[in-house]
């Protein structure tokens, strides 16, 4: 009885943090969501002008998932501002929920906690949450795959995680670019999706199975018979310049460590994406993965930032926030690093333990606090911000 208790306790804690932290990023993401700025900017109000419903995901049925949430939202709220950035907050709130699952499994609930406490309160992650755009299926996929692979792995048994996962792969295959990054996804998961095969062999399981992979892709076909499309959907750019290309692979880790890009209905003037401690910690995490570079994990997340940066890179439709989950993951092993190093020191003596653990805990609080008040304060007050959003362009 006294471990049931225990057990039921600790389950307790998990999810009232859980709670409090959803509620917390919730309450962020909806903060003035429609007021904060005078008006929709360029990319909104394209994306408001948009065919809708049914007959508008028939006619363009990329960025499925998201288009289908904001003709859902759009029929529940009606047209405005909210509405129109609202799918956005719930993908973003999404993004977050699964990156706090990925951190748990492989760090632990202290440092899952840290690291999506970071993750949650970023200026990116705010920035694309909160904009009408599809930049925010970008940001969701990374984590979104890797969940993906962990239930695979964690739930062999479970029939609903094969299915569920198998459907959300072949989902984010109408986004466009995302197809390599799914492929490299079923690389990954061969064994595992053989054993599956193996394992549901009854023939209402295989066709379920093979279902949940294809039943997604008869608009997405219809779409890819034009050249044009079907380029997008690579992630091709539309003319290829070699030139071109190798600049903008260049600027890809400029943009990404060093200044931000020049986008003011997205960023900051060219503020950095990562706060100095953000990337002390993704400096850390990338040593610790370096030391450990024959380990999976280490293969894994190589693969996906090099095609990922190769799609960025390449200047398609594919943009920079597809990276700016990795860099967080980084910096999530960072604070596990950091944290275990210091527990090494000082094995036996709490004190001390809990001084190492606070003064990451006040860093974090720091950094969530410049993310927040660069957001919230400086880039809507920012005349670039202003000239973007303003209703009567």
């Amino acid at each position: 009885m006294n471990q049931i208790r225990i057990s039921f306790g600790r389950r307790g804690k998990i999810v009232l943090w859980s709670l409090v932290a959803l509620g917390a990023v919730t309450s962020l993401m909806l903060y003035r969501l429609g007021s904060q700025l005078p008006g929709l900017s360029i990319t909104e109000r394209a994306t408001a002008g948009a065919l809708h419903g049914w007959h508008g995901l028939s006619v363009n049925p990329f960025f499925l998932p998201l288009g289908a949430l904001r003709s859902l939202s759009y029929l529940v709220l009606g047209h405005s501002a909210f509405a129109t950035r609202l799918p956005n907050v719930l993908f973003g709130i999404i993004t977050v929920g699964l990156f706090a699952i990925l951190i748990r499994f492989w760090h632990g609930n202290r440092t899952a906690l840290f690291a999506t406490v970071l993750f949650g309160c970023s200026s990116w992650l705010l920035h694309v949450s909160r904009l009408a755009s599809t930049d925010i299926l970008y940001l969701l996929a990374v984590p979104l795959l890797l969940v993906v692979q962990l239930l695979m792995y964690k739930r062999a048994t479970n029939p609903l995680v094969w299915y569920g996962s198998i459907a959300a792969c072949c989902l984010l295959l109408y986004v466009p670019g995302l197809v390599w990054l799914v492929a490299l996804s079923f690389y990954w998961q061969r064994n595992a999706i053989r054993t599956g095969w193996q394992r549901f062999a009854r023939p209402w399981q295989r066709g379920l199975y093979i279902y949940a992979g294809v039943g997604w892709l008869p608009l997405l076909v219809l779409r890819l018979t034009d050249v044009a499309h079907l380029k997008q959907w690579l992630g091709l750019p539309h003319i290829f310049n070699v030139s071109q290309i190798g600049r903008q692979l260049f600027f890809v880790p400029v943009h990404l460590f060093v200044r931000g890009p020049n986008d003011p209905e997205r960023w900051l003037g060219h503020a950095p994406l990562l706060d100095v401690f953000s990337l002390a910690l993704v400096a850390l995490g990338l040593y610790f993965y370096v030391r450990h570079y024959r380990a999976t994990r280490s293969h894994l997340l190589a693969s996906y930032w090099l095609v990922g940066t190769l799609l960025v890179g390449l200047g398609g439709s594919v943009t920079l926030s597809l990276l700016v989950p990795l860099l967080y993951v980084l910096a999530a092993t960072g604070v596990a690093y950091l944290i275990h190093e210091w527990l090494l020191v000082f094995p036996r003596n709490p004190f001390a333990r809990q001084i190492g653990i606070g003064l990451v805990a006040v860093a974090i609080v720091v950094s969530c606090g410049y993310n927040l008040r660069a957001y919230f304060v400086a880039w809507p007050h920012a005349e670039p911000t202003l000239a973007a959003f303003r209703s009567d362009h």
